[in-house]
Parts: C-alpha cells; sequence; structure tokens
C-alpha cells in the first residue's frame, strides 16, 4: 500500500485533531499461595494512545491527570493490569481513576481441577474458566522455575516483552468451559509458590459492558476524542 502527499497530510491533520483513549472499569483480586484474598481494589483505568497522554482531557475532567498515575503491581504478571494485548510496552503512562467495584451479572469462574507430580520431575496444573466470550491469561513463573509446556497451540510457550506469557482466548456465545494445563520445573522448593497466575474477563457487549460510573465518564470527553470503554476484572493466583 502507498501514500502520496496529500494522503499522508490528510492522515496527519486527522490524528492530530482527534484523539483516542480506552476506558476499563476494573475491579481487580490478588490472592496468595493459600488462597488468601490479601489485595483488591476498583478504578477505571485509562490508556491514552496520543504522545501527550491526558493533557488536552484534562481542563475537562479534572480528576484525570498526573496525581492518578497507575502503580506498577511489580510482583504480579503485567503489572496486575488487565491488559487485552500485550503491549504493555507501547505505553509510557496510564491512569487509575478510583471507582466502586464492579459486580459483572456473568462473573468468570475459575477453578484448579489437578496438581500433578510428572515423572519427568515438573508439575502440571491443570484449570478450568468460564467466564465471557474474551479473557486474557498471564503467567509469570517464580525466580527459579520455568515454564516448560503446556496444552495450548504447539506446546512450546513463548514469553511476551518482560518475560511474562500472554494467552487471549475468546469464544462464541455458548461454550463449554475453558479447561488447559500449563507444566513448570523448579530447581527447589519455593515458599512462595513457582508460579503467578491472573485471568482477566472482557465484558465487551451486553448488560455487564458498562458500569454506570463508565458510562458517565466518557459523556463528559470532549467531541473531538474518540475512546471505547468496557468493565473487566482481573483476579491473580499463586501456586
Amino acid at each position: 500500500m502507498t501514500f502520496d502527499l496529500q494522503t499522508t497530510q490528510t492522515l496527519s491533520i486527522f490524528l492530530c485533531i482527534f484523539f483516542y483513549f480506552y476506558f476499563q472499569h476494573t475491579s481487580r483480586r490478588f490472592h496468595d499461595l493459600d488462597g488468601n484474598l490479601v489485595k483488591s481494589d476498583s478504578g477505571i483505568w485509562i490508556n491514552g494512545f496520543d504522545y501527550n497522554g491526558i493533557s488536552h482531557i484534562t481542563p475537562h475532567i479534572p480528576e484525570i491527570n498526573d496525581t492518578i498515575r497507575t502503580p506498577c503491581e511489580e510482583w504480579a504478571p503485567f503489572c496486575g493490569l488487565p491488559w487485552i494485548l500485550p503491549v504493555h510496552f507501547m505505553f509510557r503512562k496510564n491512569w487509575y481513576l478510583p471507582a466502586p467495584e464492579i459486580f459483572p451479572r456473568s462473573p468468570i469462574h475459575f477453578k484448579v481441577l489437578a496438581k500433578e507430580l510428572m515423572p519427568w520431575n515438573s508439575v502440571r496444573l491443570s484449570f478450568e474458566v468460564s467466564g465471557p466470550s474474551h479473557m486474557s491469561l498471564y503467567i509469570r513463573p517464580h525466580k527459579g522455575s520455568a515454564l516448560s509446556t503446556w496444552s495450548l497451540g504447539d506446546g512450546t510457550p513463548v514469553a511476551s516483552i518482560g518475560g511474562d506469557y500472554f494467552v487471549f482466548y475468546s469464544h462464541g456465545l455458548h461454550a463449554t468451559p475453558w479447561n488447559f494445563w500449563i507444566e513448570l520445573t523448579a530447581s527447589e522448593k519455593h515458599s512462595d509458590g513457582i508460579v503467578s497466575l491472573a485471568i482477566a474477563a472482557h465484558y465487551f457487549f451486553g448488560e455487564d459492558q458498562k458500569s454506570p460510573q463508565l458510562y458517565a465518564l466518557l459523556e463528559r470527553l470532549p467531541n473531538w476524542t474518540f475512546s471505547s470503554g468496557w468493565s473487566c476484572t482481573y483476579d491473580l493466583f499463586v501456586f
């Protein structure tokens, strides 16, 4: 595909006029090795595709400013955030505006089916997940352990930039639960577990798509912005 000078100038003008943002009303829950809930919060997570970040919308929505910059949960895969794609390295900044907890009518269900020590001295963890039509899976092996194989794709895990593993799963409106397993090797026994695994549920449509708070925020955006928004949950577990 080629572009002439006039087309290039038109695209440049378009990009200068419109600013694209996406907003995810998120509820997060972090669990420890014993399954205890150790942290939870809720907020509207904001990412901007413009180099200037949110500077152009702050005058219109003053509460969205750099005082609510998103902190990275260093110990959680993908900073403990519900990325829809593994593009975290492309964003310099994002923001997390506190908001009430969301309660999807069709919540995600996550179940551990088995934990097996394999003959070749690795640990296989089997899971069952049911939830909305779009979900993201994030995996981070702990120091001293490695993700050797899994039941996904051709069986060879490929890490994302930064070393975490990312899987995007989608299905039709009616589907059986998603069953998969991961296999890890560890050089020694770890008191804090061998892997952190998180699952995010993305509600792109239907009754769970937008909360009243998300609707209200999107309504306040200037008409020269282009935005999309949805609700999601992020649940982290340690094994």
